[in-house]
């Protein structure tokens, strides 16, 4: 990756995935703010969602039966309003492929982001930067390499801490008064990548998880746009920080006790 004081041309490729609620406002604000640079948007499969039946019984046996009810009902809104765009009124995208519509970008769903076919696809369009939002799929070494301004990354914590899966939940569970983010680069390891910028936003006493992740993921696209910038005008001075931090995984029955125990709420 260069870091060096020379400004250039950026081709971004954003990875993510698809998404209801969240990523869609991230995506709609790089594509606001990079339209012209960011070439192409790729969601990519969520290897963890192997069967939604399974995954919605697992959210139920960690949050129980009400949570489960309103996210279904709010998921199948969510989808209504994408099919039917005509009689959407709330101002809001509900998948990224609507984003895309919306500001005219190429969009595709990509299986494996690591197969030989999508790094051809990668290195004949050009690109040399990717940006990622929220993927699950891991990057490894061949497509973290082939951008010559190499890959970065939004994650909603103070990396080193909270390294992992639903670093939003885990603060709040954890009872932090504040939500960090870092954008870095990505390496092999998972969020342990050089650190390009890091801010913080307020967890409100009594916020809702769902609150939490609107903020994180509009912060999050903000400080990213920040970065491309810096990028751009050959300014970047990343840094690896101290300390393995922690890891994270799933959300557990007793992690949930505590986060309802310091007055948060999933909705």
């Amino acid at each position: 990756m260069n870091e060096s004081e020379t400004s250039c041309s950026l081709k971004i490729l954003l990875i993510t995935e698809e998404d209801e609620f969240y990523i869609p406002l991230a995506v709609n604000y790089l594509l606001q703010n990079h339209k012209d640079e960011i070439i192409e948007v790729v969601a990519a499969r969520n290897p963890l969602l192997k069967s939604k039946i399974r995954a919605a019984w697992k959210f139920m046996k960690t949050f129980g039966l009400w949570p489960t009810l309103v996210l279904t009902v709010r998921a199948l809104r969510a989808k209504f309003l994408d099919r039917f765009p005509r009689l959407n009124n709330t101002g809001r995208f509900f998948s990224v492929r609507s984003v895309c519509e919306a500001h005219n970008k190429p969009y595709c769903y990509e299986y494996d982001i690591n197969s030989q076919r999508f790094l051809d696809h990668c290195d004949k369009i050009g690109v040399n930067l990717i940006i990622a939002v929220s993927p699950t799929q891991i990057f490894k070494e061949k497509l973290i390499t082939l951008p010559s301004h190499g890959c970065i990354n939004i994650h909603t914590a103070s990396l080193p801490r909270y390294r992992g899966l639903y670093p939003t939940y885990w603060a709040m569970a954890s009872g932090e008064d504040k939500l960090g983010i870092s954008i870095h680069y990505i390496d092999k390891g998972i969020d342990t990548g050089k650190i390009i910028l890091q801010d913080e936003i307020d967890i409100p006493a009594r916020s809702t998880l769902d609150a939490m992740l609107t903020k994180s993921k509009v912060k999050g696209a903000e400080l990213l746009s920040k970065a491309i910038e810096n990028i751009k005008k050959g300014n970047v001075r990343s840094y690896y920080l101290e300390g393995q931090g922690s890891y994270f995984s799933f959300p557990t029955r007793e992690s949930y006790k505590n986060f309802r125990t310091r007055g948060f709420r999933l909705f």
